[in-house]
């Protein structure tokens, strides 16, 4: 495996890693809001029984109580708040290659640029640190966050729906 690769390359490819890593962070959100509803995509909710406060119900009586569980507990929404990337490479060579040939129909500008020379300078990812050969050190932070607005309406609508739908008297 050759060790030397073009350094935009590489910050290309640490670039890419934290956006998926927030992507996977994301998905699993998702995931984890979907547990809160059946397969009809019906809020699961947990029903209590307890001692009846309405002023018109008999002595004894209990209500039967359902709550969504969606609002009963924290969401816990997270993002990646920074990450420090650090490692130790020896720089390589500059290269210079021809980015390719404009098409018959482009105009000058298009040809010149196309003509020009994109430059590459290389890593030596084995280079470095010799007792840490090609070695990297990833601090990746993440912090919680408010839910998004519409996580918090949904949260609203189902807090609203909660409350007492029967009353009766216990035996």
């Amino acid at each position: 495996m050759a060790s030397n690769i073009p350094l935009n390359d590489l910050i290309e490819a640490l670039a890419g890693a934290v956006i998926e890593a927030q992507d996977n962070i994301e998905q699993h959100q998702i995931s984890n809001l979907l547990g809160y509803f059946d397969s009809q995509n019906r809020p699961k909710s947990l029903v209590v029984r307890m001692p009846s406060i309405h002023p018109q119900a008999e002595e004894g009586s209990e209500d039967m109580y359902r709550a969504p569980l969606l609002p009963l507990v924290s969401s816990n929404m997270l993002k990646i708040k920074d990450v420090e990337i650090t490692f130790d490479v020896d720089l390589g060579q500059l290269t210079e290659e021809s980015v390719g040939q404009a098409d018959k129909g482009s105009t000058e500008d298009d040809r010149q640029e196309s003509e020009a020379s994109k430059k590459n300078i290389f890593v030596d990812m084995a280079g470095g640190k010799q007792s840490k050969t090609g070695s990297i050190h990833v601090v990746l932070r993440v912090e919680g966050s408010e839910p998004t607005e519409g996580a918090a309406r949904l949260i609203n609508h189902l807090t609203q729906t909660q409350g007492v739908f029967k009353t009766f008297k216990v035996e």
